[in-house]
């Protein structure tokens, strides 16, 4: 583990940590956006105000979700739902991956599992995730025990922002795919996310 992940993983400054709330926030609405523009949805654009950079980390998650909710909802409106959980996850995985890829160079995580854990810890703390690893005999396993935004998402919404965490993970470490099969907003005691090397549709 490089010097910069470790300082991090013990203390973690308030300014990196909204630097990725927001970034998160700003890429993820925008591309739900784009999804709707280019299906030649109308939709207000509006959606998306300034409020998103204000308030404590709890403020700011609870607008994020519920901007994401409302993109999500036109889009299921609109769309219909396989469309919506195509297009969506599609777009949220890039976004996610790009997102993934920005913050390995900027902590220096490398490419093994210790690394990949130490940084998800630290981008996971701003969004109110709390999440074991749990390594099997086919592989390894994220549990994720407490999420705050399962307290505002519906279940269609954290099923497209899902693929986000998916693409985080594997820009932080390209060697690694993972897929969330169970999910708390859809009644799950955990969400329940395999980790492999092999490929894995979205």
């Amino acid at each position: 583990m490089g010097l910069k992940l470790r300082l991090l993983s013990f203390w973690t400054p308030e300014w990196f940590l909204k630097k990725f709330l927001d970034e998160l926030a700003f890429s993820t609405i925008n591309s739900l956006e784009e999804v709707l523009i280019k299906q030649g949805t109308n939709f207000d654009k509006d959606v998306i105000s300034n409020t998103l950079q204000t308030g404590n980390f709890q403020e700011r998650r609870r607008i994020m979700a519920n901007l994401q909710n409302q993109l999500v909802k036109t889009m299921l409106e609109t769309l219909g739902r396989d469309k919506t959980i195509k297009l969506g996850r599609k777009a949220m995985f890039k976004e996610g991956l790009a997102l993934g890829c920005k913050f390995k160079k900027m902590l220096g995580v490398g490419n093994n599992l210790e690394d990949l854990i130490s940084a998800a810890r630290i981008l996971y703390k701003v969004l109110g995730i709390e999440f074991s690893v749990k390594i099997k005999n086919n592989g390894m396993v994220m549990l994720v025990n407490r999420c705050v935004l399962s307290d505002y998402y519906y279940p269609d919404t954290c099923k497209v922002l899902s693929a986000a965490d998916e693409g985080v993970v594997q820009g932080l470490n390209p060697n690694l795919k993972m897929v969330f099969q169970k999910r708390i907003t859809e009644g799950a005691p955990c969400c329940v996310a395999p980790i492999y090397q092999e490929e894995i549709k979205i």
